[in-house]
């Protein structure tokens, strides 16, 4: 465990606070070196809760003994809601940190994590500033409102001793990052939740995750992209691990996977249920997104969220067709 000190607290008090939500799960292994490398971050104003989501491990154990070292920014919260899984847990805990966010005051972001991961020293700094950039730059088209944002990044993807496999997950899944619209993010989330920064006012809006949403960050992806702004730093701030108890993990991108012959293929006799069950969770997703924001969406937003909703019951061919047009 790495001890913790701040070398000039006045400095890190007028530095913007950052609170990071960490739900852990059975993570003993591995969680300790996140937490020493959330403890060594550039940027030394952020607040840490934990949650722990009915661990058969030593993961309760360890998680007190942090906060023991470093009782003012780690904090363990207690409750009787048992095994919520990742999605309900991540939503539990953010909108505990948007209570500490809304009182602060001045302005206060929050960040995710994962527990099996590993952040570069930079990686809230590098994050802080790109939110500010945006922030300002919405401000001096927008001065109606504040505007929704969510920064994230490229990550490195690691084996489980921590040997590099991928320098970028981006390329190592074929994503495109520059594709932050919101009928793209209806059917490709690009956004890894575990290197995500957050203001006030996408909190606001995105909270609670629905029971609908595939997973919280794509959620939020979501919300960002069609209220806001989301934007992604090119730089990998997070090392990404991958090993057999993965929620969800890195899958690699095979160049031209999405070709017209590699998508027809892929569903041809709707062979391909894990394709099948994407367009399924995306149709739950896209009609509680419907349901959640009805008043504020206008009549193309309705159209796009509609086909979405359409897909599972689609043909082969327009099930194609639909998912092309929907990505460009």
């Amino acid at each position: 465990m790495r001890e913790t000190c701040v070398t000039d607290t006045q400095a890190a008090t007028q530095l913007p606070l950052i609170v990071i939500v960490l739900p852990i799960y059975n993570g003993a292994r591995w969680l300790g070196e996140q937490l020493d490398s959330i403890i060594a971050q550039t940027h030394g104003r952020w607040l840490l809760l934990l949650r722990d989501d009915g661990s058969t491990d030593t993961s309760n154990e360890l998680i007190a003994q942090y906060a023991l070292v470093d009782s003012e920014r780690i904090k363990v919260t207690q409750d009787d809601r048992g095994n919520l899984g990742a999605a309900a847990s991540f939503s539990l805990l953010m909108e505990k940190a948007l209570t500490i966010v809304e009182s602060a005051s001045e302005p206060a972001y929050v960040a995710l994590a994962d527990q099996d991961d590993v952040w570069a020293p930079e990686k809230l700094a590098v994050c802080l500033q790109r939110m500010q950039r945006e922030e300002q730059l919405a401000a001096a088209t927008s001065a109606e409102r504040e505007t929704p944002v969510l920064i994230h990044s490229d990550l490195r993807v690691v084996d489980s001793a921590g040997q590099v496999l991928a320098e970028s997950l981006l390329n190592y899944q074929g994503l495109d990052a520059d594709r932050h619209d919101f009928s793209a993010q209806l059917l490709s989330n690009t956004v890894t939740g575990c290197t995500a920064l957050l203001n006030r006012a996408l909190l606001c809006l995105a909270l609670p995750v629905p029971a609908g949403a595939m997973m919280h960050d794509w959620w939020l992806s979501l919300v960002a992209s069609r209220f806001g702004r989301l934007r992604c730093v090119d730089r990998a701030l997070v090392d990404y691990r991958q090993h057999g108890s993965n929620t969800i993990g890195a899958r690699k991108h095979t160049p031209g996977s999405f070709s017209w012959k590699t998508f027809l293929k892929l569903f041809q006799l709707r062979k391909s249920m894990q394709a099948q069950a994407l367009f399924e969770g995306s149709a739950a997703q896209a009609l509680a997104f419907e349901q959640r924001f009805a008043d504020q969406l206008n009549e193309a937003d309705r159209t796009l969220l509609r086909q979405v909703q359409r897909m599972p019951d689609l043909g082969l061919w327009r099930q194609r067709l639909m998912f092309r047009r929907l990505r460009r």
